[in-house]
């Protein structure tokens, strides 16, 4: 397993039989992408233009809020989301932020040495190949692999955020979403009290509407008894959309193909290709070639504390 650059200079990890993973971050040009985008998000040069305009006027207003306005990119990332509703996407962005200013945010400590033993354990993993609508999928252990007493709750939900920030850069992620295969295996009540009503809110309330990202659905394998507990504590801060996008599979791994292709994903969820033990380490490895992104996105936000 290695970190490799290929002849752009785009650092990737090898697992081998053609199977890498690499951050995609050029617009995307391609008529499907541009179609897709049209007609899910608004996406055409005129609303674009307008849309941009209105928030950074929005943001200019808001004179506590640093943000880098000068930059398309990154007002997309945000306004993507929103389908180009400058409003909505100001008010996403501002709890974004607010969010992220609260002390032991689940938005701060967002580095790869703080959180080197969460991706050394593979808790949570980026899966090298898109399903078949382009998404992303987010793959992470919360049953017996996570040893809730040497890795809190907190530091596994940071960590998830880490790489969602790197995949959030992505346009096409941005355009096509991101779906989660949450596996539940040999789940305790050591593992569930680590999860309070508080801090429950918190995560829902910044995955249903405070965060930019497009989460399309979130599969939960190997779901048995002792999860039932869990989503009690879950359950009622659920939005319908949430709802409607939450699938419980037990150990039925046909059930989760109808969701998502099998050509998708790797063999230990039924798929068709070998993903092979790996140093998770070398994900740090990946995250660090883009650490100047990071240290950047680290320094927006709200420059005074709120009361």
């Amino acid at each position: 397993m290695a970190l490799k650059l290929d002849e752009l200079r785009t650092p990737r990890i090898d697992f081998g039989k053609g199977i890498e993973l690499s951050f995609d971050l050029e617009e995307y040009t391609d008529e499907p992408a541009k179609q897709k985008a049209a007609k899910e998000l608004r996406e055409t040069p005129e609303i674009v233009l307008a849309s941009i305009k209105e928030l950074r006027e929005l943001i200019c207003a808001e004179k506590e809020l640093l943000v880098p306005i000068d930059k398309d990119a990154f007002l997309k990332r945000f306004l993507r989301p929103k389908k180009y509703y400058a409003d909505s996407t100001f008010e996403m962005m501002k709890a974004y932020y607010k969010l992220k200013q609260k002390e032991d945010s689940i938005l701060s400590g967002l580095s790869t040495e703080l959180l080197a033993d969460v991706f050394t354990d593979r808790l949570v993993q980026i899966l090298p190949k898109r399903d078949q609508h382009g998404r992303r999928i987010m793959y992470m252990e919360m049953g017996g692999k996570w040893n809730c007493s040497k890795i809190s709750s907190v530091k596994l939900i940071r960590a998830t955020n880490m790489l969602m920030e790197a995949i959030g850069r992505e346009p096409r992620t941005q355009l096509h979403g991101v779906v989660f295969i949450v596996n539940f295996d040999n789940l305790s009540f050591s593992h569930i009290g680590q999860f309070s009503p508080k801090f429950v809110k918190t995560i829902v309330d910044y995955g249903q509407r405070n965060s930019p990202y497009r989460v399309k659905g979130i599969h939960i394998v190997n779901n048995a008894r002792m999860f039932n507990f869990l989503f009690k504590v879950f359950k009622p801060f659920l939005g319908k959309k949430w709802s409607q996008r939450i699938f419980l599979h037990a150990a039925d791994k046909q059930s989760l193909h109808q969701h998502i292709d099998p050509a998708s994903l790797p063999s230990f969820l039924g798929g068709n290709y070998e993903l092979p033990e790996y140093d998770g380490s070398v994900v740090g490895q990946l995250l660090d070639c883009y650490k100047d992104k990071s240290e950047e996105s680290s320094k927006y936000g709200y420059t005074v504390q709120e009361k």
